[in-house]
């Protein structure tokens, strides 16, 4: 099967949708597909390269271009003729090229619906409705968004996200000292992680900060990601960094090496729609330590069904600091998260369920 994927940009700071997207492709190529990738905006990088030369970037500035990316896209979908296109752009114009080509559309839902949207955004969703084949939810919540939005319960599949067991793994104490010298990070102390997009009112980037304020002497913060707020957070954390509470990275292409340096692993989104982070840092076998998710289904169940250590906002800082020096140790029931994040949501039993909704769709075509 010949397999069109296609996402808004090559970055990192795009959020989980690219993550999955490229890990889809991998492995889907593994298993005897021919897999394309097409990123509609900005410059080629890090994905792009590795994935060359099955593929694309549309290199389009914004939006406002959308008329030349109609065409461009078009162009590029009847050149790689795939039996199946697979979207995670969200985006609506695309639409505009799909009507015209007769390929089936399989859309992946990162998100809920929202159903405050306004005018334009409602009329997206119904271009969206009528150019989708299928569409598949991430997590529980995500679908029943859906279908109240009117989105037929028939055509929605739930595929939660999987995660490449082989790339994140526990590593051993040769590979992480390795690891903390190539990126930097200090070979003596207690590493805490935090891996996503720079965004408070999702993220709670307010509680990394007031996490890295309160680490016990031999622990350091380290923020792996970029977004609106790093450029903030970066001024307002200075005496965080320069007494060695917190590293801020940035934007990191192999957060994989991230996970494998460190010793645990902090989760502070107050919104989330699944929290593939939290699966990132279960694979690794990485003792979590989280706050409570307030919205998105999909993060809410996953801090159920793995054994964590809850944060509370209204706690005092004497209580956070005596819970984060005793989250300090690896612990039995983070190696229990890996065996249970395995047994669930491995990449392989994932893109087998994705490649049986193609199936689906592809049968309904002929």
């Amino acid at each position: 099967m010949r397999i069109l994927h296609i996402c808004q940009r090559d970055t990192p700071d795009t959020g989980g949708s690219l993550s999955v997207a490229t890990a889809l492709v991998q492995q889907q190529r593994a298993s005897g597909h021919e897999v394309w990738l097409l990123f509609l905006y900005g410059e080629p990088s890090h994905v792009h390269e590795a994935l060359a030369p099955h593929s694309v970037c549309l290199g389009l500035d914004s939006s406002k271009e959308a008329l030349r990316g109609i065409f461009a896209l078009r162009y590029e979908i009847k050149r790689i003729a795939p039996d199946i296109i697979h979207s995670h752009d969200g985006i609506l114009w695309p639409r505009l090229a799909f009507v015209t080509v007769g390929i089936p559309i399989v859309m992946h839902s990162h998100l809920p619906v929202d159903s405050d949207a306004g005018m334009k955004d409602r009329l997206g969703k119904i271009m969206v409705k009528a150019t989708t084949n299928s569409l598949i939810g991430i997590s529980l919540h995500t679908i029943e968004t859906w279908v109240r939005d009117g989105y037929p319960a028939s055509r929605i599949h739930y595929v939660p996200n999987g995660v490449d067991y082989r790339r994140f793994s526990i590593s051993d104490s040769e590979e992480k000292k390795r690891l903390r010298m190539e990126l930097g990070l200090p070979a003596d102390k207690h590493v805490l992680l935090w891996v996503g997009r720079l965004h408070q009112a999702v993220k709670g980037t307010e509680r990394v900060e007031r996490i890295a304020g309160l680490l016990p002497e031999g622990m350091v913060l380290v923020v792996a990601g970029n977004g609106t707020e790093y450029e903030p957070m970066l001024e307002r954390s200075k005496g965080l960094i320069e007494c060695g509470k917190m590293i801020m990275a940035g934007s990191v292409s192999s957060p994989e090496n991230y996970y494998k340096a460190a010793d645990s692993y902090l989760f502070t989104s107050h919104r989330e729609a699944f929290g593939l982070v939290i699966l990132e840092a279960a694979f690794c076998g990485l003792p979590i330590l989280a706050f409570p998710v307030t919205e998105g289904g999909g993060a809410v169940r996953l801090l159920k069904e793995f054994e964590v250590t809850m944060l509370d906002d209204n706690a005092s800082d004497s209580t956070l600091r005596k819970t984060l020096k005793n989250a300090a140790v690896s612990s039995e029931p983070a190696i229990r998260n890996r065996e249970v994040a395995i047994g669930k949501y491995s990449l392989e039993a994932v893109s087998e369920r994705v490649l049986e909704v193609y199936g689906l769709c592809v049968g309904e075509r002929l």
